[in-house]
């Protein structure tokens, strides 16, 4: 997507609005950006309903308000559509369906999992696989059924996203802020997504439709859409979240 035109919506607004808190007595702010992120899940089915570009650009927007250290914006992101979204698919399905050794340029997970997170994933596995009828030690359909991540799930848009290569953790975090908040922001518009980690296993391929630079590399990706509920309801179950008293510890108060 080029960005030569995509500027930011005059809003005509005092230049320290953005100091004003909204008050959650009046509208139930809480209420409704807690029903935001309770009702998040990960879509992998999206009807073709295409998504216009001024849509894009007031998500990304709005997202680029997320918090990053020293206000260093440590994030690119290209959006595909269209004819480049399914070259960029096409070349990621016939490499994965042929096993060609691509690799991403950046480890997501550590060579040796602490035991307690390798059982949290196996789970996950076991229990996404298994909702799908599909063996967890059945390696062949696992890798059929993962064709789909290169597919964008069908969905209309895919957000590309990269990061200077030598960027360390604490970026990493802040693109994190940031994947988040355009997720918030496609829901509050009646749109779902999903993040990929699977992507940028074939960044070679992607920087050859893009004019990444080299010393940029692929992080990450987000396709969304409007859901097609009703394969959604078919097809997902949601995975069961961490109790909160395993996730938090409070004192003092």
């Amino acid at each position: 997507m080029s960005t030569s035109n995509c500027k930011r919506p005059n809003t005509r607004q005092h230049p320290l609005s953005f100091l004003t808190t909204p008050n959650p007595r009046s509208v139930n702010v809480a209420s409704v950006v807690d029903g935001v992120l309770k009702g998040r899940y990960s879509a992998r089915y999206y009807l073709p309903t295409p998504i216009d570009k001024a849509t894009i650009e007031a998500i990304v927007d709005a997202a680029s308000n997320a918090p990053s250290g020293n206000n260093m914006q440590p994030w690119k992101v290209y959006a595909i559509s269209g004819l480049i979204k399914a070259t960029i698919s096409n070349e990621m399905v016939k490499a994965h369906n042929n096993h060609e050794p691509y690799e991403a340029r950046y480890a997501y997970y550590p060579p040796i999992l602490p035991s307690e997170y390798q059982v949290r994933k196996f789970n996950f596995g076991k229990f996404w696989y298994g909702h799908l009828g599909i063996d967890h030690d059945d390696f062949a359909a696992r890798e059929a059924s993962n064709t789909r991540n290169y597919e964008f799930f069908d969905a209309p848009v895919a957000l590309i996203f990269t990061m200077h290569s030598e960027m360390r953790q604490g970026s990493w975090m802040d693109l994190g802020h940031f994947m988040q908040s355009i997720t918030i922001a496609a829901r509050a518009r009646g749109l779902e997504s999903v993040t990929q980690l699977s992507v940028p296993k074939f960044d070679e391929i992607i920087r050859k439709h893009l004019p990444i630079p080299e010393e940029y590399l692929v992080a990450a990706s987000i396709s969304l859409g409007h859901p097609d509920l009703e394969k959604v309801a078919k097809y997902y179950k949601r995975p069961v979240k961490m109790e909160l008293r395993d996730v938090l510890e409070v004192y003092g108060m």
